[in-house]
């Protein structure tokens, strides 16, 4: 039977943030995007005990809290924060999976016999995060026979503390668990669940399954079923998939709408840079391209699939703005931007038959690629941007380009 760890560090921007000002620490702190923003993307466990969640707005927060700090995210701070934990937990197992910034899984199954038990292991991890991330850095540790499980193992542990899941458990806890506590139950699902008297996951196993399908479809009603028996949910099955990056999305939201088009012109050029220079940095071309714009009451969204493959800030900004945005000819004002390259392939697997214009310019951007990893992305850019204020790379707390970051 496989031993699996769920690693999840305790309010981690806002605890990262007191580890590193120890001003900071014992008091209610939330963390915004900036200052001036009103939502709350973090909160420090002092917060969490005045009511203060993720999501909350910054004044519902000030009417539960009025001594709350509100801190300036750091993205940058809490992406070398993650690596120095990456790779403290992987000093433990080689098979970790990264979830998210302050998550990771790992199959401790041929790992055990080193450390005596999978509790032994959680104490030892624990005390190399305070060791080596800092005193007010915490985790809370789930574990179990599979990833589902020993996520929702760590729901139940202690802040700093450890909660193991056994087969001879798994029925008392599926009976107190709700739909929304599993990974990969969206709140549709949730819902319609909810519509058919079901509160709790062992629930689910009373139904036949001709009735889940019949109520949920040919991929929700199994699923759910092998969810209720404590089977890892689809989404978290992938884990052990492949490791290849698929796609590179860049999106941002603004802090007011958007009517110029200028600057929709310079974002959308702003973004495709930042994507495509992972692209080349993975030695990866894609043929799939997105974008999309939203306003107050309004989404506009183009793609399409190429017969060839990109990797250059010209053709796909090209392709992007002149091709499906200009050629729409409706603007509206903005304030959320996004672009999507998808169907990634690795260079080694294309043709190497490359039209010289091609050529030309891969040695071009090439040279790009040296100077910016040397002084930083966009030192050297496109002369669309040099008057612009740019937007920087920003890591999300999913961590949706793990693969890239964390690449070896």
């Amino acid at each position: 039977m496989n031993t699996i760890l769920h690693v999840d560090l305790n309010s981690y921007f806002a605890t990262v943030e007191q580890q590193q000002n120890p001003k900071l620490r014992g008091k209610p702190v939330g963390i915004v995007k900036d200052i001036g923003r009103a939502c709350i993307i973090a909160a420090s466990k002092e917060a969490k005990k005045q009511g203060i969640k993720t999501g909350s707005s910054v004044f519902d927060a000030r009417y539960l809290c009025p001594s709350l700090v509100l801190v300036k995210a750091d993205f940058d701070k809490y992406l070398h924060y993650t690596k120095r934990f990456y790779r403290l937990v992987r000093s433990f197992t080689p098979e970790v999976h990264l979830f998210s910034l302050d998550e990771a899984f790992l199959n401790a199954t041929d790992s055990l016999s080193i450390y005596g038990s999978a509790e032994n292991l959680a104490g030892k991890i624990q005390e190399r995060i305070a060791k080596e991330m800092g005193s007010w850095v915490t985790a809370s540790i789930g574990i179990a026979k599979n990833y589902m499980l020993s996520k929702l193992a760590g729901e139940y542990a202690p802040k700093g503390g450890y909660y193991r899941i056994r087969d001879r458990d798994l029925d008392r806890i599926l009976a107190t668990c709700k739909p929304r506590d599993i990974c990969g139950i969206g709140p549709r699902i949730a819902e319609k669940l909810s519509n058919t008297g079901i509160s709790n996951l062992l629930q689910i196993r009373a139904l036949p399954a001709s009735l889940m399908k019949q109520r949920f479809g040919p991929f929700w009603g199994p699923e759910l079923q092998r969810i209720a028996c404590g089977n890892d949910s689809h989404l978290l099955s992938l884990l052990d998939g492949n490791s290849e990056m698929k796609g590179v999305g860049r999106t941002i939201t603004g802090v007011r709408l958007c009517d110029s088009e200028a600057e929709i012109r310079t974002t959308i050029r702003n973004l495709t840079e930042e994507a495509t220079s992972k692209i080349r940095e993975m030695d990866m071309a894609g043929r799939h391209l997105a974008v999309f714009l939203e306003g107050e009451e309004q989404i506009w969204y183009r793609h399409r699939t190429l017969g060839y493959y990109v990797r250059h800030p010209d053709e796909v900004f090209g392709l992007l703005y002149n091709g499906f945005y200009k050629s729409w000819r409706r603007a509206f004002p903005v304030i959320r931007f996004g672009v999507r390259i998808d169907q990634l392939k690795p260079m080694r697997e294309l043709s190497s038959c490359w039209l010289p214009s091609w050529k030309r310019r891969e040695r071009v951007w090439q040279a790009v690629d040296k100077l910016n990893q040397k002084y930083g992305l966009f030192s050297v850019r496109s002369g669309a941007l040099l008057k612009a204020k740019l937007i920087r790379p920003e890591v999300t707390g999913y961590l949706g380009d793990k693969i890239y970051q964390f690449r070896e």
